[in-house]
């Protein structure tokens, strides 16, 4: 629920932000009313900085390569693990696995966030998983970063930790 609660804020920020751009281009300064004056300016001051800004950074792919000694001639197959699931969004995670003769060898892997997301940023750190049988399991442990963004704004970093059983 308090993600949840997170976005709508961060969506009523962006929302108040495009209002003040748009009243700023139609009706000039007289759109700051007396009261709210300083926070308005604030937010479209941090907004403006935040577009600005945004073409700069660098985008973080979460991809990670687990082994690179492998044939790449062989099969590859993708396995899915839901590390996550809150109400309003999921963090996914993607190994790939290199199939030889009768092992499946982790290639790499990638995470990611699906749903509503906004206010939030994944960052993927680490993953440790083991080659495994066709019938048999692999267990995983991996680790990232929950970012919570107010306005693009990091307020507050949530170190994740998830372990389990890559089904086969």
């Amino acid at each position: 629920m308090i993600h949840l609660i997170w976005s709508i804020i961060n969506g009523m920020i962006v929302l108040y932000f495009l209002y003040l751009i748009v009243g700023f281009i139609a009706k000039g300064k007289r759109i700051f009313k007396p009261q709210f004056k300083v926070i308005s300016i604030f937010i479209m001051v941090i907004g403006i900085v935040q577009i600005i800004s945004a073409s700069n950074s660098e985008k973080n792919t979460n991809r990670i390569t687990i082994n690179e000694d492998y044939n790449k001639q062989n099969n590859s197959k993708v396995k899915k693990v839901i590390l996550e699931d809150n109400l309003t969004f999921d963090i996914n995670m993607h190994v790939k696995y290199s199939v030889e003769k009768n092992e499946f060898i982790p290639i790499e892997s990638n995470s990611f966030l699906t749903g509503f997301v906004s206010g939030y940023v994944w960052e993927f750190k680490s993953i440790q998983t083991n080659n495994y049988k066709p019938n048999e399991k692999a267990e995983f442990i991996a680790d990232g970063i929950l970012k919570w963004n107010l306005f693009g704004i990091k307020v507050y970093s949530e170190s994740k930790t998830f372990s389990g059983i890559i089904e086969k």
